[in-house]
């Protein structure tokens, strides 16, 4: 959950400041509504997007490794681990986590209860005062003095006003928009993020680019029909207040106005639009390949058994190590004396894996040779187990087994001491369709992995370095 909230951050704060820095500049307030309602959008779910590296041009290699898949990128390739000690147990923690759901959910409540509140008041006044309908709009006429202000469909008015003609056409005409182009769904979308969002400060910065936007989007409308903006601007000017308004209707803020103004003189030209459009797509696409999920190794279990001379062995396929770990860690000195009567896996001849001792390699062979460290402990989050439930996405192995029923295993999270996964190239796929391979590995099958690993450590020899 915590990569998921870091995700959705970034794409909330890379598409504010594009919109800050880019759009907002432009007269594009059309445009720009779905933009800002997008970016909430997006930072919801692009997180969640699985990214295939084929679709981004990417170079995956598979990867071989004995007994258990191992992501290389995670292994420590200059320091073996020969000495196998027993795991030890975990000491109790405070449950800071189940402590913090709480005051969240607690929050989240009472935001949710004063969201429906605010809703239920709004219709309260319009099922309880005097209404007139108005082409789209149902007028309702309230007793006290107020400003014009919409909600849904309704269109809140003095009744005083109302009835002595004192309300401009101009004003109608604004209000009318905010109705017709249905601004409140994007108030009551927003007022629901924030709702169960509210510890994202960057929320309110987009609650509040959205409503000016609708002001922009409303003025557009009034511009349209009178051409007098100056006219519209007195206007403006003579019915600003301080007074407070709900938090879901639209109504008039000294604070926007100053902008408004900018927006009703200013023009923006096609080609200033079509780059800012295209820009807005090029910074989508660009931070779904940042924030979407991939797993960039397709790994492939190899034999355990080692032989003792060198011969073919109907077993393994070729390995190939990615380019953070193509050059060994160890000097030749140090790989003869830890590893000189240890077998090292050649290049395949006639598809078969060759093995052959360390020691009986010439100095230049001995250069290309890796040692594969073990995998390290680590446990995973309760949300990467439970992702892990999705046999559409993962496939599973347990200690080395595969397990088609992950999603009603008995163990829990707390059980894996150790894990690797890797993606699943289009032409290996199984038939179920997975898109990802998770090995993992339970306490008494990783203290037997680590022996076995001590016993017979597994060196390489990578073929793209072989001097020919």
């Amino acid at each position: 959950m915590t990569v998921y909230l870091l995700k959705s951050t970034v794409c909330l704060l890379a598409t504010l400041l594009f919109y800050k820095g880019v759009l907002e500049r432009q007269n594009l307030p059309r445009f720009n509504r779905f933009y800002l309602l997008g970016s909430l959008l997006f930072a919801l779910t692009a997180p969640l997007v699985p990214v295939e590296p084929d679709a981004l041009g990417l170079p995956v290699e598979p990867i071989q490794l004995p007994e258990v898949v191992s992501a290389l990128p995670d292994m420590n390739l200059a320091t073996p681990s020969p000495v196998v000690a027993p795991l030890a147990t975990a000491a109790p923690k405070t449950d800071h986590i189940s402590a913090g759901l709480w005051v969240y959910g607690l929050i989240t409540i009472l935001l949710l209860l004063r969201f429906g509140l605010n809703v239920f008041r709004l219709l309260h006044l319009a099922r309880t005062n005097p209404t007139v309908r108005l082409h789209e709009a149902t007028v309702v006429l309230l007793p006290t003095d107020v400003l014009p202000h919409t909600f849904g469909n309704y269109l809140f008015v003095s009744q005083s006003a109302y009835e002595s003609h004192a309300i401009e056409p101009e004003l109608f005409t604004h209000e009318r928009a905010h109705i017709r182009q249905r601004h409140t769904l994007d108030i009551l979308f927003v007022e629901w993020l924030l709702a169960v969002g509210w510890f994202n400060p960057l929320l309110y910065f987009f609650k509040r680019a959205i409503q000016l936007n609708h002001e922009f989007l409303a003025d557009r409308a009034v511009t349209a029909q009178c051409h007098d903006v100056a006219h519209y601007q007195k206007l403006l000017l003579s019915k600003l207040t301080s007074s407070p308004a709900f938090a879901l209707t639209s109504t008039l803020t000294f604070q926007t106005t100053k902008q408004r103004f900018t927006k009703m003189t200013k023009h923006t030209s096609r080609l200033g639009a079509g780059l800012a459009m295209g820009s807005a797509l090029v910074l989508f696409a660009g931070l779904l390949t940042v924030v979407g999920s991939s797993t960039l190794a397709q790994v492939a279990p190899a034999p355990q058994a080692q032989p003792t001379k060198e011969q073919t062995k109907p077993a393994p396929r070729q390995p190939k190590v990615p380019t953070s770990t193509r050059r060994p860690q160890l000097s030749v000195a140090e790989l003869e004396d830890r590893f000189g009567n240890i077998e090292v896996q050649l290049p395949m001849k006639n598809r078969k894996p060759v093995y052959k001792k360390f020691s009986d390699l010439t100095p230049e062979q001995k250069k290309h040779v890796v040692y594969i460290a073990p995998e390290p402990t680590k446990t995973p989050s309760e949300a990467e187990f439970e992702k892990w439930k999705n046999a559409k996405m993962y496939g599973m192995w347990v200690d080395g087994k595969r397990t088609r029923n992950f999603v009603n295993t008995s163990l829990k999270a707390s059980d894996i001491v150790a894990f690797s996964g890797s993606y699943v190239h289009k032409n290996a796929r199984q038939p179920e369709g997975y898109l990802y391979q998770m090995d993992v590995m339970t306490a008494p099958y990783y203290e037997k992995y680590l022996k076995d690993e001590a016993e017979k450590p597994f060196l390489i020899y990578i073929e793209r370095y072989w001097g020919k």
